[in-house]
């Protein structure tokens, strides 16, 4: 499941990269490196993106584990809540630095 994310939020970085690019007016010749580049730039902010928030997810996971293990399932609950909204604050924040890295085309 999580793998499927990361190839969803790659794929989708590196098309917004390429639409924001295509709209350029400049010749072809000048823009298609600088479009691979920027590419390139966008994909690796997305698995950036997907490797941080998996790995935000697998912490979230151990840390429910240990509560649950210390203060039954309210505190399992309660440390899986507080992961939670960590690992979306970390997916929204990666998803912000992509969309910077697609805005960023010459």
């Amino acid at each position: 499941m999580l793998s499927l994310r990361r190839f969803a939020v790659f794929s989708m970085t590196t098309v917004l990269g390429a639409a924001a690019c295509g709209s350029d007016a400049k010749p072809a010749a000048k823009t298609a490196g600088r479009c691979a580049e920027m590419g390139a730039k966008v994909g690796f902010a997305g698995a950036k993106t997907g490797v941080t928030t998996g790995v935000e997810g697998v912490r979230t996971f151990g840390r429910a584990a240990g509560g649950l293990v210390e203060s039954g399932s309210d505190g399992a609950q309660r440390e899986w809540n507080q992961g939670k909204a960590e690992t979306k604050r970390t997916a929204h924040q990666g998803a912000d630095e992509v969309k910077q890295q697609s805005k960023d085309c010459p």
